[in-house]
């Protein structure tokens, strides 16, 4: 499997976040520099990164942001659409997501099931997406959401039996996403068990329950570094690493370049 660490666009490139993109942030790039973290990211068994793409990224952002990272030889296996809560996914966004992936020639682009809402049961919708993966042989990745008082009724995409039963009807892969499947309920390690041959991409951190993680949802107790949260990620990362799980796995962890760090060892001595 390749090793991947989930970064935002705005924080490659600093110099381009705006006012909105400040509220949304990672603190990997706080202190040191782009050749030193990378370095230590590398020096700790990072393969390569996902890039969580804003809403308004330019072609000349994409293009910068591809000649940074081959400055620094860090491959992009994945990109991730932008954070949104309120308005879906058309098919012309996830034309300009996979327009993104060729730039930087990625394999996966990530999905929110909470943006794509209805439409997934859509036949055109469906057919737009699966000719946009046949064109630029790139697989979607569709990731479970969160359950909270809005998604209840939404358990397609959310549900640990539900959520997958609708990706093998419609034909796409998935992006496990453990902390949300933790926060549901769900079983990190049967889930995946049950569904390794449609998985091409995990978001790994840990989860902590809360009282508010259902409604008001802060990040205090969500995306933790492994080994800080209830989940049993030990575990986890001895079966992807016994059923010789071939696809992503990408750190998504809201934290320091340290805890990254420690984190990453997590994975290499969990044996």
């Amino acid at each position: 499997m390749n090793i991947s660490v989930s970064l935002l666009l705005t924080d490659v490139l600093p110099h381009k976040k705006r006012f909105l993109n400040r509220f949304v942030k990672s603190r990997i790039f706080d202190k040191l520099s782009h050749s030193e973290i990378f370095s230590q990211l590398k020096n700790a068994g990072v393969d390569g990164v996902e890039l969580l793409l804003p809403a308004d990224a330019s072609f000349d952002d994409l293009v910068e942001a591809r000649n940074l990272l081959e400055k620094h030889n860090i491959k992009v296996f994945s990109v991730h659409q932008a954070l949104r809560f309120i308005t879906k996914t058309k098919p012309e966004e996830v034309a300009e997501l996979f327009t993104a992936a060729d730039i930087f020639k990625s394999k996966v682009v990530v999905l929110h099931m909470n943006t794509v809402g209805r439409q997934i049961f859509k036949k055109n919708y469906i057919s737009t997406l699966k000719m946009l993966e046949k064109k630029h042989k790139i697989k979607i990745g569709f990731e479970n959401r969160e359950k909270f008082f809005a998604s209840r009724l939404s358990t397609h995409g959310w549900d640990e039996i539900r959520f997958p039963s609708l990706m093998e009807k419609v034909g796409f892969k998935m992006t496990l996403d453990t902390c949300h499947l933790g926060q549901t309920g769900g079983d990190i390690i049967n889930f995946f068990k049950k569904n390794k041959k449609r998985i091409v991409n995990i978001h790994l951190s840990d989860y902590r329950a809360h009282y508010l993680n259902n409604s008001l949802r802060p990040l205090r107790f969500k995306h933790l570094p492994l080994g800080h949260g209830d989940l049993p990620i030990k575990e986890f990362i001895k079966v992807l690493k016994t059923e010789k799980y071939q696809g992503l796995l990408t750190l998504e962890i809201n934290s320091d370049l340290d805890e990254i760090l420690n984190s990453l060892r997590f994975i290499k001595n969990s044996k």
